[in-house]
């Protein structure tokens, strides 16, 4: 028994309940939330030994990834999925151990820039070959056209939940 057979057995349930229920569809979502919650323990059983979490991962990831290693607050909480009250208090942390620097964009000091330091760059560079060696395991056994697949239907995904998140 795997931990999804539950969740399976209650979507069953509410389709016996609910005969217009798509549990199809459903299981789908559940699914997706099921491996997203598995990956975030993943990633964060592998940067435990960086003192790092998600949150404080991302943002070290999402600048290391950037062309100059800097980005505006605004821009990096979007591309960290964070709220700004979130995202500061992970930038406050950040900063106080040393692996980023927050100052003003020349010309408009109400925009704050966030930039990666020499110790934040070797600590992301420590901790990626980490997480991607632990968290690629999800993918064993899928054949390089499957993955391809898997892509194309994610993008498909990512491309409906943006037009729905538009339509608000």
């Amino acid at each position: 028994m795997t931990a999804f057979d539950a969740t399976s057995k209650r979507l069953q349930n509410i389709r016996t309940r609910m005969p217009g229920f798509p549990m199809e569809l459903m299981r789908l979502l559940r699914m997706t939330y099921h491996i997203q919650k598995g990956m975030k323990d993943l990633t964060n059983a592998a940067l435990k030994k960086h003192d790092l979490v998600d949150a404080s991962y991302m943002v070290l990831a999402v600048l290391y990834g950037t062309d100059d290693e800097t980005s505006n607050a605004c821009t990096l909480g979007m591309a960290c999925h964070e709220k700004p009250a979130n995202l500061t208090r992970v930038c406050n942390d950040l900063e106080t151990r040393g692996l980023i620097h927050r100052g003003t964009r020349p010309g408009d000091r109400r925009s704050v820039m966030i930039s990666l330091t020499d110790k934040g760059r070797a600590l992301i560079e420590t901790a990626l070959p980490d997480v991607y060696q632990d968290t690629s395991a999800l993918y064993e056994g899928f054949t390089q056209e499957e993955l391809q697949v898997l892509d194309k239907l994610y993008v498909r995904q990512l491309r409906n939940l943006h037009n729905l998140n538009n339509q608000n």
